[in-house]
C-alpha cells in the first residue's frame, strides 16, 4: 500500500471558508423550513451523543472522514482529536485527499478512528467501503457510519443502495469488526413526513424557477413542510423511539459505531 500523505494537521485544515461552512450547514444547524428537517435533526442529535460516548477528549486520535464531502461534521471532533484528515473521490478542494472510499491510500491501522457520513448508498461495492475503513484502523480504534434505510432516491452522483440494520451490521462484522452501538434516525411516522416532504420539494423548485410563481413556493414551504416538520418532530419524541433494530421498524436513517478488537 502506498505510505500516507504527509499532512500534517495544519495541511488538512481546509479554508477559511470551508471552516465556517458548517455552521451554516443544514445538516449540523437544521431549519424547520427544510425539506431534510427530521432526518437531519435525528441525526445530529444522535451524532453528538454518540461522539461524546466513543470519542473522550483524552484519546485525541488522529481521524479519518471517508467521503468527507464538505466535512459538515468536522466541528463535532475538533476538541476531541489531534487530526482531522478528510478523503474524497469527487471534491478538489484544498486540504482534502483525492482518493476512492473502496481504494484508500493511506497504510494499514493508520488512524485511531474512521468516521464517514451518509456514503455507503453512493458507492457499488460497499464491502470493499468497509473493508478499507476497517484496513487504515488501528485495533481497539472505533468506526462511526451513518446511512439511510428509508430514503428517496438522491444521486451524487450515483445512488446504489439502501440499508437494514442487519446489513450494515453485517457489513462491519464480514470486515472483522464489533458493533458497539446501533442507533435509528426518524419514527415510522417521522419517516413518512420526511419522505412526503421530499416531494413536496418538486413543487418547490418548480415554483421557484420563475419569479412569477416564487411566491407560491414559499407559501408550499410555510403551509405544508413547516406543519409536517413540527408534527414530525413531535412524533419523533424520545418515548415513541423503537429500537433501532426492532423488527417491521420504518426508520430514515441508522448510525452506528463499530470498534475493530
Amino acid at each position: 500500500m502506498t505510505s500516507s500523505p504527509s499532512l500534517t494537521a495544519v495541511d488538512a485544515l481546509p479554508t477559511a471558508a470551508a471552516q465556517a461552512a458548517p455552521a451554516l450547514s443544514r445538516k449540523t444547524n437544521p431549519r424547520v423550513w427544510e425539506v431534510t428537517y427530521l432526518v437531519n435533526r435525528a441525526l445530529i442529535r444522535d451524532l453528538r451523543e454518540m461522539v461524546g460516548r466513543w470519542f473522550p477528549r483524552a484519546a485525541s486520535p488522529r481521524i479519518l472522514d471517508v467521503g468527507c464531502g464538505s466535512m459538515p461534521y468536522r466541528a463535532l471532533f475538533d476538541e476531541r482529536c489531534r487530526e482531522y484528515l478528510g478523503c474524497d473521490a469527487y471534491t478538489r478542494a484544498p486540504g482534502i485527499v483525492n482518493c476512492p472510499a473502496e481504494a484508500l491510500i493511506f497504510d494499514d491501522e493508520s488512524f485511531e478512528a474512521v468516521v464517514s457520513f451518509e456514503v455507503l448508498e453512493h458507492v457499488r461495492q460497499p464491502w470493499k467501503v468497509v473493508a478499507e475503513c476497517a484496513r487504515v484502523l488501528r485495533r481497539g480504534g472505533i468506526l462511526l457510519l451513518s446511512t439511510p434505510f428509508i430514503f428517496p432516491h438522491h444521486a451524487s452522483p450515483h445512488d446504489y443502495f439502501r440499508y437494514t440494520h442487519d446489513g450494515l451490521r453485517a457489513l462491519g462484522e464480514d470486515a472483522g469488526l464489533e458493533v458497539l452501538e446501533l442507533r435509528a434516525q426518524c419514527t415510522s411516522f417521522a419517516t413518512l413526513l420526511l419522505v412526503l416532504n421530499w416531494h413536496v420539494m418538486r413543487f418547490l423548485n418548480f415554483f421557484n424557477r420563475r419569479a412569477l410563481t416564487r411566491p407560491l413556493s414559499w407559501l408550499l414551504r410555510w403551509g405544508a413542510v413547516v406543519p409536517a416538520n413540527l408534527l414530525g418532530a413531535a412524533l419523533d419524541a424520545k418515548p415513541l423511539r423503537a429500537p433501532a433494530d426492532q423488527p417491521n421498524h420504518g426508520c430514515a436513517n441508522f448510525l452506528i459505531a463499530f470498534r475493530k478488537p
